[in-house]
């Protein structure tokens, strides 16, 4: 296949894509943003009401030392209303230039909401009170409804495998709870929405983490890396031919040449598209060019420096966003991971890190969005395997089940969304005596909020998800459809 017939395959199938095409009307983009290991979502979004059961007296006194501040801090806007941080020991959060004291200083608080979001979160705070970001309480891979007693007289099933890494990322990434055999909820939503970008090169799907369970299925998805050009080494398309073929034959020598000659030609334009794309000029709240990796003298840091290995992720989500959008394509799912959230021990430490280089890159991420007219075409959607432990193990918090996980974008109806959980150990969210907490949001319900914005309708949602009619509320409302 020459470059020309590569061409001439690729105008067919955007033909063969137009009516399907014209069911989505402008581009929409998902960010998948999976929090590996179990995040502490208590000590992200602070349980900050006066219940007695859920609020922040309960929460402090079960998490004793690591509990966070109940101090309110504040953060300022220029005169356009827009962030503005001071650097170094004028930030909001700075203790001394410890990061990992500023993780226990205090939280923003947010009208109407019962949780507070971590001091060092300044730019997801920020968005949260512009209204760009829900938070979803107490969520998490669950089968159907249940109670404690029910979860303990075996009246309901619970998900397998419960509290094990690697067993609770497959159920979520393949969005079904009550068992590991199935493909992932990424390969199915793409399988329904077919080919409507009509490239032979580009796929709905696009993991910037390699293999990923989340694409695994009948669908294509491309592997790419994070913010470097696009070597023959690294990339990688999998499922573009999914015939059986004997590779002792001649035939299998014709296909695999073939196969190879495409991969180059795929990787020119790859290459090429990238190294174009549009850069980015705007400017973040420490006035940094955006997708800085900003110096620890600028945040104040001394003992912890802030983890940003996410922010070259969210700058290649960025700029292939403003590069599908361009190309004329509709919808695209990307996926990207943060790891290190297995904060069995020293979590004041490598959670403070991890938050606050999480907050930074949100915020240059929004600001990269907006520059390119994107911010209500695209939405980020985090996830994790699990919730940790109400309970403080000494120097951090054990694997659980329910936490709290956020979605951000334009078209976000920003606020708080479900109900609260009861934090004492051993009381009646509790499914162990150490405050292992019962999701009262499944991720069943959590994606098909989001897919329904991605232009599925609620028969679609359910085939993805063939776990939703167990629960009676499929749609959370927090995107605005």
């Amino acid at each position: 296949m020459d470059r020309r017939e590569f061409l001439k395959l690729s105008a067919f199938l955007a033909l063969s894509a137009n009516l399907k095409a014209e069911e989505y009307d402008e581009y929409k983009a998902i960010v998948v943003l999976d929090f590996a290991g179990g995040n502490d979502s208590l000590n992200m979004f602070v349980p900050f009401s006066d219940d007695e059961k859920s609020g922040y007296s309960n929460y402090a006194s079960i998490r004793d030392t690591l509990r966070v501040d109940d101090t309110v801090l504040t953060y300022s806007t220029d005169s356009n209303g827009a962030l503005l941080l001071e650097t170094g020991e004028n930030n909001p959060y700075y203790v001394d230039g410890n990061l990992y004291k500023s993780y226990l200083k205090g939280v923003y608080k947010h009208d109407g909401m019962s949780v507070a979001t971590n001091a060092l979160m300044p730019e997801l705070a920020y968005l949260t009170d512009q209204g760009n970001v829900a938070v979803v309480l107490n969520a998490g891979n669950l089968i159907m409804p249940g109670t404690k007693e029910e979860f303990a007289q075996n009246a309901k099933p619970l998900p397998p495998f419960l509290f094990a890494h690697d067993f609770q990322t497959k159920l979520m990434l393949n969005g079904v709870s009550a068992t590991l055999n199935y493909d992932g909820w990424g390969s199915r939503c793409s399988k329904i929405i077919g080919d409507v970008n009509g490239s032979d090169i580009y796929t709905t799907n696009i993991s910037f983490e390699g293999e990923t369970e989340i694409f695994y299925g009948e669908s294509r998805y491309l592997k790419l890396p994070a913010d470097k050009v696009i070597s023959y080494s690294r990339l990688n398309y999998r499922g573009m031919y999914d015939e059986g073929v004997n590779l002792q034959s001649d035939e299998a020598g014709s296909f695999y040449n073939a196969l190879r000659k495409h991969s180059f030609i795929m990787q020119d334009a790859l290459a090429s598209d990238y190294s174009n794309a549009y850069n980015f000029t705007s400017t973040n709240a420490y006035n940094l060019n955006l997708f800085t990796s900003s110096s620890a003298d600028v945040l104040g840091e001394k003992y912890v420096t802030t983890n940003l290995s996410l922010l070259p992720k969210l700058k290649s989500v960025a700029k292939w966003v403003k590069i599908f959008k361009d190309k004329g394509f509709k919808r695209n799912i990307f996926y990207i991971t943060l790891g290190g959230f297995d904060t069995h021990s020293s979590q004041s430490s490598i959670h403070s890190s991890l938050l606050r280089g999480v907050s930074y890159a949100l915020g240059d991420f929004y600001l990269a969005l907006k520059e390119i007219g994107m911010e209500n075409n695209v939405v980020l959607m985090q996830i994790s395997e699990f919730g940790r432990s109400v309970g403080n193990n000494g120097d951090g918090t054990d694997h659980a089940w329910g936490g709290h996980l956020f979605v951000m974008g334009g078209d976000v109806i920003g606020g708080e969304y479900g109900t609260p959980p009861d934090l004492t150990l051993g009381g009646e969210d509790d499914i162990t005596d150490k405050g292992r907490l019962i999701p009262t949001i499944s991720y069943s319900q959590y994606y098909a909020t989001i897919l329904k914005w991605f232009g599925l309708s609620e028969e679609q949602c359910k085939t993805v998800l063939p776990e939703l009619d167990n629960f009676e509320n499929s749609d959370l409302g927090f995107m605005k459809v």
